[in-house]
């Protein structure tokens, strides 16, 4: 059964106060609720100090009677709040991720530069989506949750998280059929 591990660290953590566990907790869950944070925060920097301040707050909250049940979507939920009041506090301080420089490309095509262009080319129909269908898709697909889990820590419907999932499947279908039309005319016959 998927979560018994964390859910394990996490009794230990509240009972025991054993750091071992939440150091084992921060590790599973810091790479997901930083990139969920990064479609809220704007740039890595901020999405960081978020997942971290969450962390924090969890640790000191660790002994209260009312224990936390779903550890996972509670994450998920106080991430998505620290963000908002992130945005809240600092709404005149926009920063912005550099973009990686692309590759030079070449006239020669190699298995990994399709792969390459490819991920690029997943990577800007993602972008491309509305911000909530994109953090819809990444918490769906990218994290494995539920779409009632999803709806309840974007505080939506399921019907909207499954609407949203079907318009970003859809777009990410168009733009992986204009990369195979792509490269079919680039292919010699």
């Amino acid at each position: 059964m998927p979560g018994v591990e964390y859910q394990e660290w996490w009794d230990a953590v509240c009972t025991v106060n054993d750091e071992a566990s939440f150091r084992q907790l921060f590790n599973h869950f810091y790479t997901g609720l930083v990139r969920f944070a990064m479609e809220l925060a704007a740039s890595k920097e901020a999405a960081e100090e978020v997942v971290s301040d969450v962390f924090i707050q969890l640790w000191k909250n660790r002994g209260q009677e009312e224990r936390i049940q779903h550890l996972k979507t509670y994450l998920y939920t106080a991430v998505r709040n620290r963000c908002h009041n992130y945005h809240r506090d600092a709404y005149k301080h926009q920063w912005q991720a550099l973009d990686d420089v692309p590759e030079p490309s070449t006239d020669e095509i190699h298995p990994l530069l399709e792969y390459k262009e490819m991920k690029e080319c997943i990577n800007l129909a993602i972008a491309s989506l509305s911000p909530q269908c994109r953090t819809i898709f990444r918490l769906v697909r990218e994290e494995g949750f539920k779409y009632k889990e999803v709806a309840a820590i974007l505080d939506i419907s399921p019907r909207t998280v499954e609407t949203q999932l079907v318009r970003a499947t859809g777009r990410l279908r168009q733009a992986l059929q204009q990369y195979n039309r792509h490269l079919q005319q680039l292919s010699p016959r």
